[in-house]
């Protein structure tokens, strides 16, 4: 995958190193013959896309990513200062996170149609509310961007001012306050508190959130669980906690975290295993969102 930071043969190198197994299993394990293993290590032949996908879920699913995002950290040494000063990358970074974000809780809105929406332009065969959408999110973007700066404090008045933007002009969805009723999710099978407790879980959640420890690419990844867990307003619960992932993500030094639509059901899946205490995933998926942010960084 061009511009990813680990090439596919160190991810093969990576694997065998890390599991002790032999090329013969290996080629078993990625249903290729011991000669196509061979040729990619040995003789520089690159596997197709296809291979390339599955040599990359084994790494994933062998490999702790977080000793590459720590890589990563070392390589991009002031991502908010690249985002600030090169409007070029910063509109690629609103337009992508936007896109991804809004079409993991449905939106129909392509990347052209959104693009058209940031512009002011006229969307086609799109609802005002899906246009809304979108401005409503690149505006959010804006608010985080022109307060992020390394160890900037998240706070309740910054969490319910990201999600006063996000639902802008949807008043049944109490912009920028907490809900104050029941709301129902199909892909949890963890009861969500009530509103009356929802004070109460954000309030400990707000005075940890600046609280990174030794492992701050854990931490951001639990604390996203936590967030969704609580699930504190009636809408917009997933957006604004992507938002909170980035500015950890950028707080910490780290490219920001972008989730891809494509990686929707894994991200479902990931956020399910830690309601049983397993958070494996839900670090891979953190580490390989912050990944992506740097090779949108470092795209030209």
């Amino acid at each position: 995958m061009q511009g990813y930071p680990v090439s596919d043969k160190e991810k093969l190198k990576k694997i065998l190193q890390a599991t002790g197994v032999s090329r013969s299993e290996l080629a078993r394990r990625l249903e290729v013959s011991y000669k196509t293993i061979y040729r990619w290590l040995d003789k520089g032949v690159e596997p197709h896309l296809a291979q390339s996908r599955d040599i990359d879920d084994l790494f994933k699913e062998y490999l702790d990513l977080r000793d590459v995002v720590i890589g990563l950290k070392k390589k991009l040494k002031n991502p908010i200062r690249v985002l600030k000063t090169d409007k070029k990358i910063r509109d690629k970074f609103f337009l992508e996170m936007t896109y991804h974000s809004n079409a993991i809780e449905g939106s129909r809105m392509t990347r052209k149609e959104t693009q058209d929406a940031f512009a002011g332009k006229k969307v086609r065969g799109r609802e005002i509310f899906e246009i809304l959408e979108a401005v409503n999110h690149k505006n959010a973007l804006h608010f985080l961007m022109e307060n992020i700066r390394p160890n900037f404090k998240i706070n309740e008045k910054y969490i319910l001012k990201l999600h006063e933007i996000v639902m802008y002009n949807f008043n049944d969805k109490l912009p920028g306050k907490y809900r104050t009723g029941f709301v129902n999710l199909t892909n949890t099978e963890i009861p969500l508190p009530s509103a009356q407790e929802i004070p109460l879980k954000m309030g400990k959640l707000i005075n940890e959130i600046n609280l990174y420890g030794n492992d701050p690419v854990g931490k951001i990844a639990r604390g996203h669980y936590e967030f969704e867990a609580i699930h504190p307003f009636f809408d917009g619960n997933g957006r604004v906690g992507r938002l909170i992932m980035i500015t950890q993500a950028l707080n910490k030094g780290f490219p920001p975290a972008i989730i891809q639509v494509e990686d929707r059901y894994k991200y479902y899946m990931a956020l399910g295993k830690a309601d049983s205490g397993d958070f494996r995933n839900i670090v891979q998926m953190v580490c390989d969102s912050i990944i992506k942010g740097f090779r949108l960084l470092r795209e030209k």
